[in-house]
């Protein structure tokens, strides 16, 4: 353990590793941006943070002699350090091992050997989600202890059914998802949920948006087969309804014989439970999805039927000029071949025939141009009835 001089400016991050030449390289790397403390084992870094003012981070490895890092962890979270950040790195990347950390109450996990550049993205995001839980804590803090309080007052069925009411007023996944969180706090529950529809995605915990290590449990699940819907996950329980992905912590699906008949009881309500809410909710995001759906038609509808107008109405303009420009053609065409008459010298009945012939093609031409106009009438009507349909 070391105690250097400490920039009261700088956050200060607790390293923990059992190997010397770790907790040597970290605090050469980071010393310039935090104020560095170093502990070689669990004892040891329990006993700084029960000595002093906790850190505001802890990196903890995993793999450590006597008391790892998921046990230090758990400890910690019951400590005066219980809500200070921890990023466990682990030479081990599997979601078992990922699981374990989040078990244990971690908020990230790195990979060894780490980026440094990551490590650093990673600190610094864990850090500022401290300072917005600071300024957001008395707030959220009355918040939930007015929901717990009013939770005892409330049936289990009560819950569903205050939830099925809740839902009218939601218009987006992110309400969806609150209001089955509110409904997950009246029965002690809590963990990570994903709604993904045509509307976009939503990743989300009861407080804020997903940390990596929820981001990673989520995807995991997503990339297993939908059925069966309801699975255990450890001591936990995942549920996967398509649209909707669903994490539980502490709710086992599968209990154990010595197990308190009350309690396994329960739990099994509960899961019932959660089954309804989450089944109301993909109906909700079915009908938002149908909404837009309809929305994104009504536009369309709505140009074609501007854009066929405004065809129209040029074909209209255009056709009623070649009507007059025609009928002034052959009109001039009649009068240049009455005044050639005289030099033709046809008898009277030619010049009778030949007149006669002119006007004739002349009639043809404009009853079939007016044709043209009585279709862009019909046209005009259909236009006209599409336009009332939005």
């Amino acid at each position: 353990m070391n105690a250097p001089q400490h920039n009261a400016a700088l956050p200060t991050i607790l390293v923990v590793d059992d190997s010397p030449d770790i907790l040597i390289l970290m605090e050469e790397l980071l010393s310039d941006q935090y104020n560095i403390l170093t502990a070689s084992g669990g004892a040891q870094a329990l006993e700084i943070i029960e000595g002093s003012v906790p850190p505001d981070l802890v990196l903890l490895d995993c793999m450590m002699p006597g008391m790892d890092g998921y046990e230090t962890c758990r400890k910690l979270r019951s400590s005066s350090a219980a809500g200070t950040p921890v990023i466990f790195l682990s030479a081990l990347s599997s979601i078992e091992e990922r699981l374990l950390g989040y078990s244990a109450g971690g908020d990230d996990y790195v990979c060894k050997p780490f980026d440094m550049p990551e490590l650093i993205a990673k600190i610094e995001r864990q850090l500022a989600v401290v300072s917005s839980k600071r300024e957001l804590g008395n707030q959220l803090n009355e918040a939930v202890n007015a929901v717990m309080s009013s939770a005892d007052m409330v049936g289990e069925v009560g819950v569903v059914l205050d939830f099925q009411r809740a839902l009218n007023a939601c218009t987006d996944y992110a309400g969806i998802a609150a209001q089955l969180f509110e409904s997950f706090e009246r029965y002690r529950l809590d963990g990570c949920i994903r709604i993904q529809g045509k509307m976009g995605m939503v990743s989300l915990n009861s407080k804020t948006t997903c940390t990596a290590l929820e981001l990673s449990i989520l995807d995991h699940l997503a990339a297993q087969k939908p059925d069966p819907r309801i699975r255990p996950f450890g001591p936990h329980t995942s549920f996967n309804f398509g649209s909707i992905i669903l994490f539980l912590r502490d709710l086992p699906m599968t209990r154990s014989p010595d197990m308190d008949p009350e309690l396994a009881e329960r739990h099994g309500r509960a899961i019932d439970n959660v089954a309804l809410l989450i089944e109301g909710a993909c109906t909700k995001v079915t009908a938002l999805d149908n909404e837009l759906a309809v929305r994104e038609l009504n536009s369309t509808v709505i140009k074609m039927v501007s854009m066929t107008r405004l065809a129209l109405a040029d074909i209209s303009a255009k056709n009623k000029a070649m009507s007059n420009e025609v009928q002034t053609l052959f009109e001039s065409l009649a009068k240049d071949v009455d005044d050639s008459y005289m030099n033709l010298g046809l008898l009277s009945q030619q010049e009778e025939f030949l007149s006669g012939l002119i006007k004739s093609y002349m009639t043809a031409v404009i009853q079939a141009l007016a044709k043209g106009r009585e279709t862009e009438g019909k046209l005009g009507k259909v236009i006209e009835q599409l336009g009332h349909l939005k």
